[in-house]
């Protein structure tokens, strides 16, 4: 909660808009959040943490807020001249960066020389890359909450694990036989699909495939993958499940705002499911299909058009049925075989004198 040293003669404060009265899920509320940090950089402004007290998913346990804290961000508000900024005004700057965007017109209107003013940010327009300069932030602010009891899994043969975390939204997700089409939302993925994903995986990877479900209904999800369920109670917390998929060596996703925010913060490849995806020119895109994205994804078509040849792309679209890239099969068996405590130096591990994979012309 804004302490009441911040009513100054000088305040001023960057506040995120919380998403509907009693909050979102916090793959959306992570937007205005970030944007307000974004702001509050360029601007010099102060930075309000979101008011978590009222959302209904009870994050202020996460985040160690107290329940009233949305009361200190209504009386800063009420005391104080408040300017929110518009999706219109951030289009009228031509910028896909919102601090850019922040600082031109702050030129226009001037924010930076009033002497109080609280400026709220809101909504989830210019998705991740918007907000792409906060993504530092946000992983100081959300990761670090892997579960302290490792599972026993962890403890296994030393020949490397290759750690794969599964995305399971349930909840008030609807359910349909074929999933999400093109540009729907808020819709399960059919178990068939994650299941032949997983099942791939293993003919590839077999006892180095080590599996973390993450889901907000785990005893659902562990009912319907019996078979992946070893180390499912691990995840506790929603940022223990998020730090669990944004550690892991590769990430399979829902079509949610929290797999694209753990895919956001991670720099794991992940797979996406790929009827869901928006396809263009010979190209697949989330975001391929409204007016105002059209002119962004022509620009990354061409973009890719120019490189000359396919080259590996962190989101792999994957189609029930379908096979995974070469590419990503042998990364993943590079990152597993260097995930071996054996051959790791700081593990108490050994390497070769002479490396036998080093060619000398």
């Amino acid at each position: 909660m804004p302490s009441n040293g911040w009513l100054g003669t000088t305040s001023r404060i960057c506040m995120p808009r919380r998403i509907g009265w009693r909050g979102a899920g916090l793959g959306n509320e992570i937007f205005p959040w970030a944007k307000a940090y974004l702001a509050s950089r360029e601007l010099g402004f102060r930075l309000a943490r979101p008011a978590w007290g009222l959302n209904r998913r009870d994050y202020r346990h996460e985040f160690g807020t107290s329940r009233l804290d949305w009361v200190g961000h209504a009386a800063l508000r009420m005391a104080m001249p408040v300017v929110t900024v518009t999706d219109e005004m951030v289009r009228s700057t031509g910028e896909t960066d919102y601090g850019t965007a922040m600082r031109l017109l702050d030129t226009e209107y001037r924010w930076s020389q009033r002497r109080s003013l609280i400026l709220l940010h809101q909504g989830m327009s210019g998705g991740h890359l918007g907000i792409e300069r906060a993504r530092n932030y946000l992983r100081n602010e959300l990761l670090g909450h892997l579960p302290e009891d490792g599972c026993p899994e962890d403890w296994g043969p030393d020949a490397g694990q290759l750690r794969v975390a599964v995305h399971i939204r349930l909840g008030d997700f609807s359910q349909h036989s074929t999933g999400p089409k093109p540009g729907v939302f808020n819709r399960r993925l059919p178990f068939a699909w994650y299941r032949w994903v997983l099942d791939t995986l293993q003919g590839h990877f077999g006892e180095m495939l080590h599996v973390d479900l993450v889901s907000d209904d785990p005893i659902k999800a562990t009912r319907m993958l019996p078979e992946w369920s070893g180390c499912t109670a691990r995840s506790r917390t929603i940022l223990e499940d998020l730090s669990i998929m944004a550690t892991a060596d590769l990430l399979v996703c829902s079509v949610s705002t929290f797999s694209m925010l753990a895919a956001f913060l991670s720099d794991a490849p992940y797979v996406w499911y790929r009827p869901h995806l928006h396809e263009q020119g010979g190209f697949l895109s989330i975001w391929g299909y409204p007016p105002e994205q059209q002119g962004r994804t022509r620009a990354d078509i061409r973009r890719e058009q120019q490189i000359g040849g396919p080259l590996p792309a962190r989101g792999v679209a994957v189609d029930v049925d379908g096979e995974l890239p070469s590419w990503l099969t042998g990364f993943l068996m590079t990152k597993a075989a260097l995930n071996r405590r054996s051959a790791d130096l700081v593990h108490c591990g050994v390497v070769p004198e002479r490396d036998p994979l080093l060619t000398v012309d």
